[in-house]
């Protein structure tokens, strides 16, 4: 007979515990170290995680990528205040870093922006953010995003290789426990060889060949079947594949012996859980104490109870647990754990939105007047946070909703399960019965992991082996001129556009530090050696940049694939102040599979007649002037290259005809090397003659394809000598957020299409204590237009809501 426990959360239980007793409890002691070491996670242990919201899903060449981060803190994704500094990486299909930024978080919040080069190729490129404090816990909650590429390929995208030819289905028994004579949840997933979800069905049969069940799988490879297994036998399902092929694919053995724990998520309001114990389990531990403690967004309730009955039962509220996924473990008597679910809590949005705009149908380059407002869901209050808002063109940007991740997908999902998970957004976009069962499947087939019970349980805390970033540092070390640290020597930082300065003096080993720095990048200090004495007979020596976080091979399913995307125009690279009508673009042609270095020539890297390294030019002060000498045969003249001896008859004259001059991929019209500043290149390939050929006819001066900086781990501090004992730097700082272009349209004037596709972006939309928030801009031309707000109030409270409205 089943024993019902029917419990309700007290709202008075301050500490968050629920006991449900039945009967006098034993083991005090087993339970509460396991609520101290929980709790111990939400205290010692606080987790950042890092969530980017971008202006669209894709990009082309020469687009720039505008992104909003939110950093939260701890269980309940309240805006971190932790950490001030926020790393910021673009990463190549082949897994380098092409750019790092440095963002100052204040308040958990920062935006930016990539700028990708006029001639990118196309493929899966990623977009990652950590914090310095997230590296406590190995890359877990770092941040990384697929943005996929159109590219003009000038070399062929191929389709990721499969690592195995043969799909794999696996089984995984509800709570881990498959135990004789009890009704067992089994929840099955199959991968095809591309790690993307396969439909499989099929049937289960024991060792006697006798058929116990059938399965079909509902979503993405991904089913359940229900089994009761019986004492001494064995179970083999028999898996038939979409080409018809078949596989056999063996189940756990039964347990003798052994206690489940099931849960039912189908219910709105509640969650229904069963433990259930075999009667050989039962009759060796009747009367012990067993208990089932509920771990929700950085919350623990207990519910105790003793084993007097083979099942025991009962409810727990929803609305009591937070948003998410929760962690439902049975323990023993003695506080070793012995079967464990999880479960996702869907409860309303913790969000309403309200958005309207003042007309359902617009004309083209209409302006239009979006107003908004956020509500708690849970009480009739002003929802008061900062947001994100993107308008694109739907007929541009063609976007797959269920694919789609969010920020209710990413910090409430997939940040927390291990694996990938395919189509997030399915859950969140329409949720209904069906993708509510499914999503509770996904919690069976992929489990949780913040944290491993017999470590949690059984060893100390680790240590904080990485502290947090609240600003920036500027460090080093005084030493002599014969290389000696110099110690107890006051030296100073100077601003140099204000001369405003702070000292410090160097300690025992010479060394001197300048932390929790604010500055905006390629800002200018002074340092200075404060006794004149010395500064003939000592100088700085200083840190370089760390090498940032290693780059992990971007194996996700979604990044191997190839990428068929709908064709837009993208933005082509530029030089300064160029025509943007007049820049060319250029020829598809083969790539010699050579690189040794970072290459955006036609012939690739190894085919330019010399290479010019950033290091060979740093310290010049303009590009020009730091290329004469070392580029051979090529004269500079305003700016502009000239290769020797190479002048043309046009008529009676004789005209020098200057380089054609390329940066990242893109022809541009102004020839002026000059616009380009030295600490922003990483290199310079000179072609001519046979090599610059590929470019056409207007390459017969020659080419000189400049090749940009693009982060990574170079990132030194430029520095240069003013005198002795005084240091001119310039440390890599924060870096400051274009703003995005929104065009302003005259009523009486008929405009061109523009070809926009992201038609406004705004990182900082705030909302007022009413919860109101507004914002004008222009549509571009005909179409669907979808606008995307996200973000999170100063509660915690996540949010995202999608507006559409027609152009004509």
């Amino acid at each position: 007979m089943k024993k019902l426990l029917l419990l309700m959360f007290a709202a008075s239980c301050c500490n968050g515990i629920l006991h449900a007793q039945v009967a006098a409890v034993k083991n005090e002691g087993s339970t509460k170290e396991v609520v101290a070491k929980l709790q111990s996670l939400s205290t010692d242990r606080i987790i950042e995680k890092a969530y980017l919201h971008f202006d669209k899903p894709y990009y082309s060449p020469g687009d720039t990528i505008y992104f909003k981060a939110y950093v939260t803190a701890g269980e309940r994704h309240e805006l971190s205040k932790i950490s001030g500094v926020l790393h910021v990486d673009l990463i190549s299909k082949s897994d380098s870093v092409m750019q790092t930024l440095m963002l100052q978080l204040k308040n958990g919040l920062a935006w930016g922006d990539f700028a990708l080069p006029g001639y990118i190729s196309k493929g899966n490129y990623r977009i990652r953010a950590y914090t310095q404090w997230m590296q406590n816990a190995g890359n877990t909650y770092v941040f990384d995003k697929t943005i996929p590429v159109n590219g003009k390929s000038i070399a062929p995208v191929y389709a990721a290789k499969a690592t195995s030819t043969k799909a794999d289905v696996q089984f995984f028994p509800e709570g881990g426990t498959f135990v004789a004579a009890l009704p067992a949840k089994i929840a099955f997933k199959a991968v095809g060889s591309n790690g993307m979800g396969i439909y499989v069905k099929g049937i289960v049969v024991d060792n006697n060949n006798v058929e116990v069940g059938k399965f079909t799988s509902a979503h993405l490879g991904m089913g359940q079947i229900f089994i009761t297994p019986e004492d001494g036998k064995t179970y083999r399902a028999k898996v038939t594949y979409p080409d018809g092929s078949m596989n056999v694919v063996q189940l756990p053995i039964p347990e003798a012996k052994g206690i489940s724990l099931n849960v039912n998520n189908s219910d709105l309001a509640k969650l229904s859980i069963d433990i259930n114990a075999n009667k050989a389990y039962y009759l060796e531990n009747k009367n012990k104490e067993v208990n089932v403690v509920v771990y929700s967004a950085g919350i623990v309730k207990t519910v105790k109870t003793v084993l007097d009955n083979q099942v025991i039962g009962f409810d727990l509220p929803k609305k009591d647990l937070a948003n998410g996924i929760a962690q439902i473990t049975l323990f023993s008597d003695n506080g070793v754990p012995l079967s464990e679910r999880l479960v996702f809590i869907q409860n309303p949005a913790d969000i309403n939105f309200t958005i309207n705009s003042d007309k359902l149908t617009y004309s083209s380059h209409n302006k239009a007047h979006i107003t908004l407002n956020a509500k708690l869901a849970s009480a009739d209050k002003a929802s008061v946070g900062n947001f994100s808002v993107a308008v694109v063109d739907e007929s541009n940007v063609q976007t797959n909703e269920d694919q789609e991740s969010s920020i209710l997908s990413d910090l409430l999902l997939t940040s927390e399960l291990r694996g990938y998970v395919e189509q997030p957004g399915y859950y969140f976009n329409n949720v209904n019965t069906d993708t509510r069962n499914n999503l509770d499947i996904l919690m069976l087939t992929q489990g949780y992991r913040r944290f491993e019970w017999k470590q949690l349980l059984n060893e100390a805390p680790a240590t904080i082996a990485n502290k947090s970033e609240v600003g920036l540092d500027i460090k080093g070390i005084l030493v002599s001129n014969a290389g000696k640290p110099v110690p107890n020597e006051k030296i100073s930082l100077m601003l140099a556009s204000t001369m405003q300065s702070m000292n410090a003096v160097t300690d025992a080993n010479g060394r001197f530090s300048f932390p929790d720095l604010d500055f905006a990048d390629k800002t200018s200090f002074l340092l200075n050696i404060e006794n004149k004495s010395i500064r003939n007979k000592a100088k700085f020596l200083l840190d370089k940049a760390g090498a940032g976080l290693p780059v992990s091979a971007g194996n996700s399913p979604e990044r191997q694939m190839d990428v068929k995307l709908p064709d837009y125009t993208g933005t082509y690279a530029e030089a300064p102040n160029a025509d943007l009508n007049k820049v060319r673009k250029l020829k598809v042609v083969n790539i010699k599979d050579k690189v040794t270095y970072r290459s955006s020539s036609l012939g690739g890297a190894g085919n330019a007649d010399q290479v010019i390294f950033r290091k060979d030019i740093l310290a010049a002060p303009s590009l020009s002037q730091g290329l004469v000498g070392i580029a051979r045969n090529i004269d500079f003249i305003q700016g502009k290259a000239y290769i020797r001896n190479n002048a043309v008859f046009s008529g009676k004259s004789v005209i020098q005809e200057p380089m054609m001059v390329v940066v990242d991929g893109a022809i541009t019209q102004n020839g002026n090397i000059d616009s380009y500043l030295p600490t922003d290149i990483d290199n310079i390939e000179i072609l001519k003659g046979a090599n610059a050929s590929a470019y056409g006819l207007g390459a017969g001066a020659g080419v000189i394809v400049i090749n940009t900086r693009m982060g990574g781990t170079n990132d030194e501090v430029i520095s240069k000598e003013m005198s002795p004992g005084i240091l001119s730097i310039s440390p890599k700082g924060f870096y400051v957020a274009r703003q995005f272009y929104s065009p302003v349209y005259e009523a009486t004037k008929k405009w061109p299409e523009e070809d926009r596709t992201t038609i406004y972006w705004k990182p900082n939309l705030v909302t007022n204590d009413a919860g109101n928030a507004m914002f004008d801009y222009f549509n571009d031309g005909p179409g669907q237009y979808r606008v995307i707000v996200e973000g999170i109030d100063n509660a915690g409270n996540i949010g995202r809501v999608v507006y559409k409205y027609t152009v004509k």
